[in-house]
């Protein structure tokens, strides 16, 4: 394959890649949309709060629509990774980044957790 033929598929890649991962944003941002009125409630019930990582967990005993937190942590170790891919950085770094600003974000009443673990209410 000549040099000119390797660029031309390299830049298709490059190019499907980018349709790809525009297409899977938008999903994710969608049913992120979708399960926000969900999660707001819970949070305003006191029932799931913002990890340090910027997930959501539960801080009761009570577990209601597990499947509501589980697909939202999934949608956002997605776009964390995306992130983190776009900015040649760790996942870490974009889940510690991202927590700091859920905890500004937050509204009076939420619970959020400390780097050490503990949980409170903004």
């Amino acid at each position: 394959m000549s040099k000119k033929n390797m660029l031309s598929l390299g830049v298709f890649v490059l190019f499907l890649f980018a349709v790809v991962s525009l297409s899977m944003a938008d999903d994710i941002k969608q049913r992120m949309k979708e399960r926000l009125p969900v999660i707001v409630q819970m949070k305003q019930q006191g029932l799931v709060g913002e990890n340090s990582k910027g997930y959501l967990e539960y801080v009761t005993s009570a577990r209601p629509n597990p499947q509501i937190v589980d697909a939202e942590n999934s949608d956002r170790k997605k776009v964390y990774s995306i992130i983190a891919k776009q900015q040649g950085a760790t996942i870490d770094k974009v889940e510690q980044l991202r927590a700091l600003q859920i905890v500004q974000k937050a509204a009076k009443g939420e619970f959020l957790q400390k780097a050490d673990g503990t949980w409170y209410q903004k």
